[in-house]
């Protein structure tokens, strides 16, 4: 399995439709086997969604991102694990302890359920948690 993170420092990056770089790790039996990072290409959501899936990977761990390109990436086979906060280490232990529900990962003002933005009626993802 192999899980991308879009990384501002040592941190989850705020909104991933931003990002500069991504973070990947792959993981077998419950552990870290690999991980490498690069910078995403391309100015447009769909240049994201494309690489993310050329890049192989299974799971987008990320902070907030857009209704368009959640829908890209939730339709290319890629489970969105949204509205992260937290630093890469924390996040990365908690993800392979299956705890990435508690709300010490959650982004300020995450309300499940609560809809996003102007005009928006429900959510581009569901929270999800932990490994799959």
């Amino acid at each position: 399995m192999k899980i991308a993170i879009p990384v501002y420092g040592e941190s989850v990056s705020n909104v991933f439709d931003f990002a500069r770089t991504l973070l990947l790790v792959d993981i077998e039996n419950g552990k870290e086997t690999n991980r490498s990072e690069m910078v995403l290409e391309g100015r447009f959501l769909s240049q994201r969604a494309v690489q993310l899936k050329k890049l192989g990977a299974d799971v987008l761990v990320c902070g907030a991102i857009s209704q368009e390109l959640a829908t890209m990436v939730l339709s290319s086979g890629i489970v969105v694990i949204p509205y992260v906060t937290g630093t890469i280490a924390d996040v990365l232990n908690a993800y392979l302890a299956g705890q990435m529900v508690s709300a010490e990962f959650r982004m300020p003002d995450y309300k499940s359920g609560a809809p996003r933005g102007p005009g928006r009626r429900r959510r581009c993802c569901r929270w999800q948690g932990g490994r799959r």
